[in-house]
């Protein structure tokens, strides 16, 4: 297969010289789950999943397109429990290639998480002259190619490793649950600045006891203190009552409140707060209720109104310029969506990288997406702050 040597040779020179990798912030795993995986920690988390579930990679591959520029996506096993993630990634991937991919060839390959077939893989589409690796898109899989250090074909990884730096050759991409969290944290600090001017604003964080709900409230915590703030410490919600959450919270004086949890929890604040603060949140609370949507009469959620939460312009954004321009299967479920558009963003960040080396600005269906010709590592996103009202998700415009 061609290859378009000379803008391989600007891009992994461009990487080699960069400065040290920025650290790895962990994925999150709710951004790739389906509901039948919904303890399967698929992409995020620590992975327990056993070895045997994960299943075992078939070696026929399958082809998207005919051009001269080949890009391999690795992806889990169909046979195992991340097939539907998998499946809405290469469905989104399809996607953006149907619309801008005539020069490339993609070629699916599912792959083991072993790291001698990595290698030999990695060898493999070396001597093949591909131009770029998508994925891996689990974190397991991303630690072991980092691990192995810089890979020999320019990787765009779906994830972010569990451990360690990312290596020279390779850019991280992934829907992190942090991020929204933070991003967050950003917006609501700004807001309680402007009306607390004599003070230091302070902010309560509330979660549930899964891990993405304590990834998600630790990283508000940690980067409202970054910004100046006092937090109180993180009250823990393990059973949902409007009674048990106001007295949880009846001595939190707090500016503002972040719910890292399901909208039961932000439904149930929101009434023990009484309208007293204001609360924010991410996609977890996304209840599909979205401005435009088709789905907007069914899932509205008017108990949730004035509760604010960061997601992507896929999610939330549906009339976006970049989010009308594909297909949106109504069929899939939400979180599967997220998967879908994650697909589409990380095939058109291979053309950008392809095309410009590590200097790139898009608008992107999952976020705004950015990434620094010196010392990028990570491809930053940043998403749509929305709001309930009159019980569907309305994207705000930020001043």
């Amino acid at each position: 297969m061609p290859v378009r040597r000379n803008v391989l040779i600007a891009l992994a020179g461009a990487m080699l010289a960069a400065v040290p990798a920025l650290s790895a912030l962990a994925q999150p795993e709710t951004s790739a789950r389906s509901p039948e995986d919904r303890d399967a920690r698929v992409p995020g988390s620590r992975d327990t999943i056993a070895p045997e579930s994960r299943g075992t990679a078939s070696k026929e591959r399958r082809l998207i397109g005919k051009g001269p520029i080949g890009i391999a996506l690795l992806v889990p096993p169909d046979n195992g429990i991340y097939r539907r993630a998998a499946q809405a990634l290469i469905a989104g991937v399809s996607a953006a290639h149907e619309r801008d991919g005539a020069r490339v060839t993609v070629e699916i390959v599912e792959i083991d998480e072993d790291a001698a077939m990595l290698r030999q893989l990695y060898d493999e589409l070396a001597r093949r002259g591909f131009s770029m690796v998508l994925g891996p898109l689990t974190r397991s899989a991303v630690d072991l190619v980092t691990a192995a250090g810089p890979p020999p074909v320019f990787t765009l990884a779906l994830n972010q490793p569990d451990q360690g730096t990312v290596p020279a050759n390779m850019v991280t991409f992934g829907l992190s649950i942090e991020s929204e969290a933070r991003q967050a944290a950003s917006i609501a600090w700004d807001e309680a600045s402007l009306a607390n001017a004599a003070r230091r604003p302070r902010s309560a964080v509330v979660q549930d006891t899964s891990p993405l709900g304590r990834r998600a409230a630790a990283a508000f915590a940690e980067r409202w203190r970054e910004l100046g703030g006092d937090v109180y410490q993180a009250v823990t919600i393990d059973t949902v009552t409007t009674g048990r959450v106001r007295s949880a919270v009846a001595r939190l004086q707090a500016d503002v409140f972040f719910v890292g949890a399901p909208p039961a929890v932000a439904r149930a604040l929101l009434i023990a707060l009484g309208g007293r603060a204001t609360i924010y949140g991410t996609s977890m609370l996304n209840t599909g209720a979205v401005q435009g949507s088709e789905a907007a009469a069914l899932m509205r959620s008017p108990e949730l109104d004035g509760v604010r939460l960061v997601d992507m312009p896929w999610q939330v954004q549906p009339d976006s310029v970049s989010v009308m321009a594909y297909p949106k299967p109504v069929e899939m479920h939400l979180e599967l969506q997220k998967l879908y558009a994650l697909g589409i963003d990380a095939f058109r960040l291979a053309l950008q990288l392809l095309e410009h080396g590590t200097e790139i600005d898009l608008d992107g269906v999952t976020g705004r997406l950015r990434l620094s010709a010196i010392g990028g590592r990570a491809v930053e996103r940043t998403g749509v702050l929305a709001e309930y009202r009159a019980g569907v998700l309305v994207p705000l415009a930020l001043q």
